[in-house]
């Protein structure tokens, strides 16, 4: 069968986008193996993303965008779009990541590149740190009457180290309870001068936007840390700052979001520093006479 007939047929045959690109990726222009590498490396932000802010991303046009997906047998870039939210639910089990990982020639080398990973992303978000809008959200915890914490899956990981360190800070930090239906139960609690910190890391909870949605309807403000700006709870968050996310790993590295959460505990800190400092100095007194550490 001829290859162009055979593309054609491929998402059919339900195969994956990822496929399509292998099978299409000698016979595509120079900048249509740039949208088809960023679609292989950044999948869980284009999944979100229009033609037109891939094609502003990648510094090109629409029409180019739209080319590149009848060049691999979409009806399209809509079509691509849903075949990619399909090819992504097929292929990234963590078993097939886990394999995917294997492939590094020895144990050490793989550690290795556990830590360069990892040495990167933290690099990546430091260069590309908004000091002053980590200095906007820190300010308005400072004066929120209540700061309230939401992250689901892995991200809740983060919302749990967040809370431990907010709240020597702030006296009302109150993270969303983990079951769904606590959740709603939750949002009716929200005051006018409450804020809502949101924590949102593919692969991103569905959970988790449709309650921003509700968040940002009652008229709180959202602050989300997430990975970029193409990240579905930005189009409900009022602030966002962002922390570099790999995902060529079977595991969520959250090294670098929790330097981020680091900076922006310092931030708050900062915010009143005499503040923090006293308050610091009575958790001290109360850990010695208790004997919290050893």
């Amino acid at each position: 069968m001829p290859a162009s007939s055979w593309c054609k047929t491929m998402p059919a045959k339900k195969a994956t986008v990822f496929e399509s690109i292998d099978a299409n990726y000698a016979s595509l222009s120079k900048t249509q193996r740039r949208i088809a590498d960023f679609l292989r490396k950044n999948y869980d932000q284009a999944v979100f993303m229009t033609a037109g802010k891939l094609a502003e991303k990648l510094a090109t046009s629409e029409s180019t965008v739209v080319r590149f997906a009848t060049a691999i047998g979409y009806n399209g870039y809509p079509h691509l779009q849903q075949n990619l939210r399909d090819s992504i639910k097929t292929i990234l089990t963590t078993r097939q990541k886990i394999a995917t990982q294997l492939e590094p020639e020895s144990f050490e080398g793989s550690l290795r590149l556990s830590f360069l990973r990892d040495i990167s992303d933290v690099r990546t978000t430091f260069e590309h740190l908004d000091m002053s809008m980590i200095h906007d959200i820190a300010h308005g915890i400072r004066q929120a009457n209540h700061v309230y914490l939401l992250g689901m899956r892995s991200s809740k990981v983060l919302v749990d180290y967040l809370d431990f360190y907010l709240s020597f800070l702030h006296e009302n930090v109150i993270p969303f309870h983990h079951g769904v239906a606590d959740h709603f139960d939750q949002i009716i609690n929200l005051e006018p001068g409450d804020v809502v910190i949101v924590v949102s890391f593919p692969r991103y909870a569905a959970i988790t936007i449709d309650l921003a949605q509700i968040i940002q309807a009652q008229g709180n403000p959202i602050y989300a840390i997430t990975d970029s700006p193409e990240a579905p709870i930005n189009q409900y968050a009022d602030k966002s700052i962002y922390a570099t996310y790999s995902i060529d790993s079977f595991i969520d590295s959250h090294v670098a979001p929790m330097a981020l959460i680091n900076a922006l505990i310092t931030a708050v800190a900062y915010d009143n520093l005499e503040a923090a400092d006293q308050k610091f100095k009575r958790l001290e007194e109360i850990w010695l006479k208790h004997g919290v550490y050893i």
